[in-house]
């Protein structure tokens, strides 16, 4: 954002990138440095199994959830960090050379969002408002090849007001629904831990900042600005939006990590209300806990 606005105009791409390369770096050291204690974690267990003195319940807990709910996780995390590494490459080598097309560069991202909208149409594991935001996220990649790469006339297609009018429909999507989230723990159709609570506060805070950013940019008429204090704004509150998303993210991976210690992987159980019928009582149908992306399990 920076070097976009002219404050820092000749801002090496690499070193823009940099961070993004060292944090792919970090995730890698931390998958290895998770297997390694996972394994030592479940001998260290197994021989206190054998120990009839031994009074930690995770002793007694079967361990292959656990080893299949870390193996789902790492492989995803893993496979998502890979392509974006590669995603990152290639950007590098459009922005220093222009030697690839968009279309090339977006190549990772192809990927993901496909799989996202196969997994969410096909095997039906996702939320309406989740496969929809797939979509809208493959439009606005198209829309932005087509006016990169083959250099569509805005005044005859108005790529540039669809390409806006997208961006703006995935953020009041988002915040529509982290507010639906937030105003249902308030009348008690979700319960929230102070973890997910404050997460989802962090992550409205954050769109709310990415959209007044991108009404800044709207306002200029997609131009750079030449404020110097418009500049230092725009520039802060881009890692600003970026911080709030991941300092949520962290809260809610400390409360995923309790959850491990206390249940050993396998799913939490729930009590499911009764009703009172002229049969007689019953259960209301309903699995009592439903999981929701970045907020985790939600009762």
């Amino acid at each position: 954002m920076a070097r976009w606005t002219g404050l820092l105009a000749q801002l090496s791409y690499w070193f823009v990138l940099l961070p993004c390369w060292s944090s792919h770096v970090g995730l890698f050291i931390c998958h290895v440095y998770s297997i390694k204690m996972l394994f030592s974690f479940i001998n260290e267990a197994n021989n206190q199994r054998q120990t009839a003195t031994s009074t930690d319940h995770i002793d007694r807990v079967e361990y292959l959830p656990l080893l299949q709910r870390a193996l789902r996780f790492g492989l995803k995390t893993g496979s998502i960090s890979i392509l974006l590494f590669i995603f990152e490459i290639l950007l590098y080598l459009k922005l220093a050379n222009q030697s690839l097309s968009l279309t090339v560069v977006l190549t990772p991202l192809w990927m993901i969002v496909g799989f996202g909208i196969v997994d969410g149409i096909i095997c039906k594991t996702q939320h309406f408002t989740r496969v929809f935001s797939w979509v809208l996220i493959l439009l606005l990649m198209l829309t932005i090849v087509l006016k990169v790469d083959y250099g569509y006339d805005d005044d005859l297609l108005r790529l540039q007001i669809i390409i806006l009018g997208l961006l703006v429909a995935i953020l009041a999507l988002g915040i529509g629904t982290l507010i639906y989230i937030l105003c249902g723990h308030h009348i008690g159709y979700f319960r929230l831990t102070n973890s997910q609570l404050n997460a989802g506060r962090l992550y409205v805070i954050s769109l709310i900042i990415a959209s007044v950013l991108l009404g800044m940019i709207i306002s200029m008429h997609m131009a750079r600005p030449n404020i110097f204090q418009v500049r230092v704004i725009m520039a802060a509150l881009a890692p600003l939006s970026v911080a709030l998303v991941g300092l949520g993210a962290y809260a809610i991976t400390l409360d995923e990590f309790e959850q491990l210690l206390q249940f050993g992987g396998q799913s939490s159980i729930q009590p499911m209300r009764l009703r009172l019928e002229k049969s007689g009582w019953t259960a209301v149908e309903g699995k009592g806990a439903t999981n929701i992306p970045m907020f985790g399990e939600v009762r």
